[in-house]
């Protein structure tokens, strides 16, 4: 399943470079022998996960369930700050320490905060595995929550919130989410919003800390040259101490989305570009149609083969130009129901409508008459190589395990996701279009290009006649008249 997040996403499958179009391949040679992951959980309620390889490295990620979804609504931005501060000094370790030592022996560190989780990440050589693991015991409990840092840390996300609203997908679908999700959390991403981030308190922050970053919360994830013995023996001595915390509450238990009954389509407020986002809703990342609707995006919109990539940039035959710029589809599985979006994205104002009729065209085709043999086995195989290639990727594996606890609830469900998508068949594919992506269950949102006329008014007919110019009037003189101010320049502007 993909496991992108949905900004990074829409990023990948609008603006990708040009791929060579490719019949597609046969179908490739079955793994024959998938590694063995073992799970187990501590006393505290901490779950472990540990594959062993024989990479002589290793990928330490300590994943909680607090993600943007968890937040309250006055303080979204919340969990994304945990992202930051997690590095910024516990009470055994000075600020920065945690990145300084891993660092220090040949590692390095990373995190991500996304809608439904936030997980660390410490990839290092193998045998400063009981290190590693110190340093993450240590800041799930310990961690300072001095007012200078969380003054600074909230400005460095703002800045990471300014950059996003440069970037005109980013903001597009910031836009979209807002009108897509009428109830759930997921209206929103985690990157949080500036008058929420200026409202929140060291207070409040420590409140989210004490709920969400407790043992019962989170998942160890061990991958690299290692054993399930070593890595108990270590989480024992480190974790174990630390208390089983209450049962975290889940705000989005009380805000499920409603379904969607009628086609809503909105025109916005203009941006860099002009975008047509067309997104339905679809179930949760246990549902098993996740299979067949993730084929059916990677068919529609993944690729410069992809049936969208093909329409939106050929060429019109009465404009004698693309459709588009371009565009793409992807199917975001999230823990609780996410969407399937798909996006064009143009220049011209008047190429809006067809832009967003061949979209919609392109699902109801599809719907329609189904996917050939080849599409079908194109699209398994994206799926299929894409893991393969993950074995050999002790971070990117440990986060496949990490990912897959946190949308299914299991670590090991994920190694069955191959098996599943083989079984997709192409009446499977017209089954979930025809249940998920029907019209009515459509979200359009329309961002035109900047120039482009305001939002309810009809731009003016390109036909129509124009009155011919007023003589020019001849000004009066005025006696010492100064001569009128340059007008100034606006910082950044061309």
């Amino acid at each position: 399943m993909s496991r992108l997040s949905l900004l990074a996403a829409v990023a990948v499958i609008a603006f990708a470079g040009p791929a060579t179009s490719q019949p597609a391949p046969p179908k490739p040679k079955a793994i024959s022998k998938l590694p063995t992951i073992d799970t187990f959980a501590l006393a505290n309620g901490l779950k472990v996960a540990v594959l062993a390889t024989d990479t002589p490295v290793i990928s330490v990620q300590l994943w909680y369930r607090a993600g943007s979804k968890d937040e309250p609504r006055d303080r979204r931005g919340a969990a994304h700050m945990f992202e930051h501060m997690m590095f910024k000094g516990t009470q055994h370790v000075r600020a920065e320490g945690h990145a300084q030592f891993i660092n220090g022996v040949g590692g390095f560190v990373n995190a991500q905060t996304d809608e439904d989780a936030t997980h660390f990440i410490n990839t290092l050589p193998a045998d400063h595995l009981d290190f590693a693991i110190q340093l993450e015991a240590d800041r799930m409990r310990n961690l300072m929550f001095r007012p200078d840092m969380i003054k600074n840390e909230r400005e460095v996300v703002k800045e990471e919130i300014r950059q996003q609203e440069n970037a005109p997908v980013a903001k597009g679908f910031l836009k979209f989410l807002a009108i897509a999700f009428t109830k759930h959390p997921y209206a929103w991403t985690a990157s949080g919003t500036a008058r929420d981030l200026d409202a929140v308190t060291p207070d409040d922050l420590k409140k989210f800390y004490d709920t969400y970053y407790q043992p019962n919360n989170a998942l160890l994830v061990v991958v690299g040259k290692t054993t399930s013995a070593a890595v108990k023996t270590a989480a024992e001595k480190y974790f174990g101490a630390i208390p089983k915390g209450a049962e975290p509450p889940r705000p989005s238990a009380t805000a499920q989305e409603p379904a969607q009954t009628k086609r809503r389509r909105e025109v916005v407020d203009p941006g860099q570009i002009g975008l047509v986002l067309v997104g339905y809703h679809v179930p949760a990342a246990k549902d098993k149609d996740i299979y067949a609707l993730q084929v059916s995006s990677i068919i529609l919109g993944a690729g410069e083969s992809s049936r969208l990539k093909q329409r939106l940039k050929s060429i019109d035959p009465k404009t004698k130009r693309p459709l588009a710029l371009d565009g793409g589809m992807e199917a975001v599985i999230r823990e609780e129901p996410g969407m399937t979006i798909a996006l064009g994205a143009y220049l011209d104002p008047a190429q809006a409508e067809g832009v967003e009729a061949a979209i919609v065209e392109e699902i109801g085709k599809l719907a329609t008459r189904g996917p050939t043999n080849d599409e079908l086995r194109k699209a398994k195989n994206q799926v299929q190589s894409g893991f393969t290639f993950s074995l050999e990727n002790v971070q990117g594996l440990a986060q496949a395990i990490g990912r897959s606890w946190i949308l299914v609830g299991d670590p090991v469900a994920f190694m069955r996701d191959i098996d599943e998508i083989e079984k997709v068949s192409a009446a499977d594919v017209q089954r979930v279009l025809k249940k998920h992506m029907a019209p009515d269950n459509a979200t359009v949102v329309v961002i035109p290009p900047r120039g482009a006329p305001p939002k309810g008014e009809a731009p003016p007919k390109p036909d129509a006649p124009k009155p011919p110019p007023a003589a020019p009037k001849a000004p009066e003189p005025k006696a010492n008249a100064p001569k009128a101010d340059a007008p100034a320049s606006k910082a950044g502007t061309p």
